[in-house]
């Protein structure tokens, strides 16, 4: 579990580095990734992978 923790960090991390300068288009990212991970496996896994991801991009958007 740790280990999604952290990967899930690092996407939204790569995603706010990858995507700088349109936020929406970031956050559009973020969600269609924690709906799909949602469908695939549970609801509250997709909540959980979409705190996750806002987590490093925010934490990517604090460095800068």
């Amino acid at each position: 579990m740790l280990s999604y923790f952290i990967i899930f960090t690092i996407v939204g991390f790569v995603i706010n580095k990858i995507n700088q300068d349109n936020e929406s288009q970031a956050f559009g990212i973020i969600i269609v990734v924690a709906v799909i991970w949602g469908i695939a496996y549970a609801p509250i896994w997709g909540l959980a992978s979409l705190g996750e991801m806002a987590l490093g991009y925010f934490i990517a958007k604090q460095i800068k």
